[in-house]
């Protein structure tokens, strides 16, 4: 019986896996994995937010001023529209959006331009 239990921890010791960041983080591309975060605010610091809503509008507060807009899935990539922001309307920015637990980071112009991270609230 001492040997089975030895056998059996040996064995059950070498099936452990310790998680990796890589692991951890889901890249977001299709309607399931944006249904976990559809109506949450996500924060981007202390004060500002947007909510992206399961409609295809989002809206938020950046700075004190209203931003609204519009959102798709294109080819993997979470694609919205301003049209309104502390800068005015903006045109489509197709953004690449990787899930950590609760931080979203975005990278735009489709993973080429600049990163930011959210936290999910």
């Amino acid at each position: 019986m001492k040997r089975f239990a030895i056998i059996a921890a040996i064995f059950l010791a070498g099936c452990e896996t310790q998680p990796t960041e890589t692991m951890a983080e889901m890249r977001l591309s299709t309607a399931d994995d944006f249904a976990p975060i559809l109506g949450k605010k996500l924060m981007f610091g202390d004060a500002d937010f947007v909510t992206i809503n399961a409609d295809g509008t989002l809206n938020g507060d950046f700075g004190g001023v209203d931003t609204r807009g519009i959102w798709a899935l294109k080819d993997g990539y979470f694609c919205r529209v301003l049209t309104a922001g502390p800068r005015g309307a903006s045109p489509e920015d197709c953004q690449l959006i990787v899930r950590k637990g609760d931080v979203l980071s975005i990278t735009r112009e489709r993973g080429t331009g600049a990163s930011f991270d959210y936290t999910i609230a």
